[in-house]
C-alpha cells in the first residue's frame, strides 16, 4: 500500500526514490558492504538505505534541514566515502545541490540543541511521510543493549573459570570448590569493572551522540559552514 505523502518537491522525491545506491556492475555494492561492515542482515540494510532518503528528502525541504538517527549516519558515512557517486552524481543531479557532513564541535549546549533538532525532525518526518517512524532505525536503544552486554560477557567468562578449574581439579574437590569460589568472585568483579568502563564509554557516547548520528552537514553555500556539533544533521536550505 502507497503511503501518502505531502510532498513538497515532488520531482526530487521521485528522483531520491529511483536513485539506487548499488552498482549494478559491481559484485560487492553498496548495500552489501554496509550489510557487512554493520553486521545487519540485507533486509534491514535495505530498509536503512530507504530510511537515509527520506532523511536526505527532509533535509532539502524543511527550512533548518533534519537530523539524522544513528542508524540513518551510518549510511550516510559510508555514502560519503564513495566520493564519485555521493559527490558527482548524487548530490549535482539527484539532490541539485552540495549537501555537506561536518564533525561534531561537542558541548552541553549544543548537545542540548540538537537533540531538540532530532525531535523536530521526528516530528516533521510523520507530518510529511504520514506514517510512524521505524523505531529499531530512529529510535534504536543501542546504549541499552551496550549496558546490558556486559553480563553476557560476565556469565561466558564465569563458565569459562569454571569448566577450567574443574577439569584440573577432579582429585582435589575441597581445593577445587575454594579455587572456583574466587575464580568466581574474580569473574564477577572483573565483570562489574568492565561493565562500568562499558557504561562509561556508552554515557560519553550518549553525551555527544544523544539519539542521533552525532553529525552535521550544510545544504548549499548559502547555509554557511555547519550546523554545530551533538545530534548533527543536514541543516539544509529548505525548498
Amino acid at each position: 500500500m502507497e503511503t501518502k505523502m505531502f510532498i513538497k518537491d515532488e520531482s526530487l522525491w521521485k528522483r531520491i526514490q529511483e536513485y539506487s545506491l548499488d552498482d549494478p556492475d559491481v559484485d560487492f555494492p553498496f548495500s552489501k558492504k554496509l550489510a557487512k561492515e554493520e553486521n545487519w542482515n540485507l533486509d534491514f540494510t535495505k530498509r536503512a538505505i530507504e530510511e537515509y532518503k527520506k532523511f536526505v528528502y527532509l533535509c532539502c525541504i524543511l527550512p533548518k534541514g533534519a537530523s539524522p538517527s544513528q542508524i540513518v549516519d551510518k549510511v550516510w558515512h559510508l555514502h560519503l566515502i564513495y566520493t564519485q557517486s555521493y559527490w558527482e552524481d548524487f548530490c549535482p543531479n539527484i539532490l541539485r545541490r552540495p549537501l555537506h557532513h561536518h564533525p561534531s564541535k561537542g558541548g552541553k549546549n549544543e548537545n542540548t540543541k540538537h537533540q531538540n533538532w532530532f525531535l523536530d525532525t521526528l516530528k516533521s518526518y510523520k507530518e510529511v511521510f504520514q506514517c510512524e517512524i521505524p523505531r529499531d532505525i530512529w529510535l534504536q536503544k543501542e546504549s541499552i543493549s551496550s549496558k546490558n552486554n556486559w553480563w553476557k560477557k560476565l556469565r561466558i567468562v564465569s563458565l569459562f573459570a569454571i569448566l577450567l578449574l574443574l577439569s584440573s581439579c577432579l582429585g582435589e574437590i575441597i581445593s577445587g570448590l575454594t579455587s572456583v569460589f574466587f575464580s568466581l568472585l574474580a569473574a564477577f568483579i572483573f565483570g562489574g569493572l568492565l561493565g562500568l568502563f562499558q557504561n562509561n564509554n556508552t554515557k560519553n557516547k550518549g553525551d555527544s551522540d544523544s539519539s542521533c548520528g552525532g553529525s552535521s552537514c550544510s545544504s548549499g553555500g548559502s547555509c554557511g559552514g555547519g550546523c554545530g556539533g551533538g545530534c548533527g544533521g543536514c541543516g539544509g536550505c529548505g525548498g
